[in-house]
């Protein structure tokens, strides 16, 4: 059952695994529950599978948006498992995912890297004559990197270094979901509502690599709320 991944990974949060713990444990379960193959590996069950992924997520994003607690629930353990699947993707469609989503990132030029050469360094941990790529942004959308210091401040934008990117894909993932559930709120549902189904209607997921769900929890309040529907 879909519901039976995010409680699993609800549960190893508690268990305060790592996340390369919580990658090995739910490899089997993701396997057993909800396989989701790459678009390159030309299975039948491809579409079924795609289905299965969106049906479940909106049935569970309805579910989950009636009050502040659940939606930041969703968030969250979605976000998790979207972090387990964007890592374990196929390199090349990740990299193609990647570039469809048009972050609002620019890229640091040669001259702004040399003038900032010592600070990034200092930020990044490098070792004086290696050398990366980097990205700044609005510092505002990589929280997480500011405050483990991983990003270099200056001038009110981060500057983050390229093995930091998925932290700005997940952020941006999790974004556009928090706008989302905003939206889908139970109490709005009713035929005499234009405008929420309409929302609901043309909805989309949030950018997900494969086109990728994440199931939802195993708590019993929001799932009731659908068998009384």
């Amino acid at each position: 059952m879909p519901e039976t991944v995010l409680s699993e990974l609800e549960a190893c949060s508690f268990r305060n695994k790592s996340p390369e713990e919580t990658a090995e444990y739910m490899k089997s379960i993701l396997e057993k529950y909800l396989p989701l193959r790459s678009d390159s590996s030309r299975s039948q069950k491809l579409q079924e599978e795609r289905r299965r992924d969106h049906y479940s997520h909106f049935i569970l994003r309805l579910a989950f948006s009636s009050t502040e607690d659940l939606r930041r629930r969703f968030s969250r353990l979605e976000t998790m498992l979207f972090t387990l699947r964007f890592k374990d993707d196929d390199l090349r469609e990740r990299q193609e995912f990647v570039r469809s989503l048009n972050l609002e990132w620019e890229e640091v030029r040669e001259d702004e890297k040399r003038e900032l050469r010592e600070d990034l360094h200092a930020a990044s941990g490098m070792k004086k004559g290696e050398d990366q790529e980097w990205f700044k942004v609005d510092w505002e959308r990589v929280p997480e990197l500011v405050s483990q210091r991983k990003v270099l401040l200056k001038r009110g934008k981060a500057y983050v270094p390229q093995r930091e990117q998925m932290s700005l894909v997940v952020a941006e993932f999790t974004k556009k979901l928090d706008e989302a559930l905003e939206v889908t709120t139970l109490p709005s549902l009713s035929p005499q509502n234009k405008v929420t189904n309409d929302c609901l209607a043309n909805s989309t997921r949030p950018p997900s690599p494969r086109r990728r769900r994440s199931p939802c929890s195993h708590t019993r309040p929001p799932l009731s709320i659908l068998h009384r529907a």
